[in-house]
């Protein structure tokens, strides 16, 4: 019966890809997150020019007009925070893709290992039948003669 010898270490590297696939799932996650923030503090700002907008036409306050700036620019700046946060994401996101490539060819070269080290234990197998044949074939010549 064929055993392959490093089974239970191409065993582990397949759990460790399933764990490096998870984080890359968590890190997708994170970035549509980050990019829904995004969307809505952009739709947040375009509520608070409309607002600004409106507020120039009925009367002029100030006061209004300054929260309504610094809530612009407090927005502005959540944005720019966020959209540092969503590159570094997508840059973990291509280490970790490279990472789990590089755990796929290792698992890819231990299949291959296998195949080869099961090929040749079939070979083996053939070949010790064919010369416990070979056996047989020679005592029962011997006896017949």
């Amino acid at each position: 019966m064929f055993a392959f010898k490093l089974e239970k270490i191409k065993n582990l590297k397949e759990n460790l890809m399933n764990i490096e696939i998870i984080k890359l799932n968590n890190i997708n996650n994170q970035i549509k997150q980050k990019t829904l923030l995004i969307s809505e503090l952009n739709n947040q700002i375009k509520s608070l020019y409309k607002r600004f907008d409106d507020h120039i036409k009925t009367n002029i306050d100030f006061n209004v007009l300054k929260y309504i700036a610094d809530g612009v620019l407090a927005l502005e700046y959540e944005i720019k925070t966020t959209q540092k946060d969503l590159e570094e994401l997508k840059a973990k996101k291509e280490s970790q893709i490279k990472i789990i490539k590089n755990i796929h060819k290792e698992i890819k070269k231990f299949e291959k290992l296998k195949e080869h080290y099961k090929e040749r234990y079939i070979y083996e197998e053939k070949l010790k039948e064919q010369n416990f044949i070979n056996d047989i074939s020679s005592i029962f010549y011997t006896r017949n003669k």
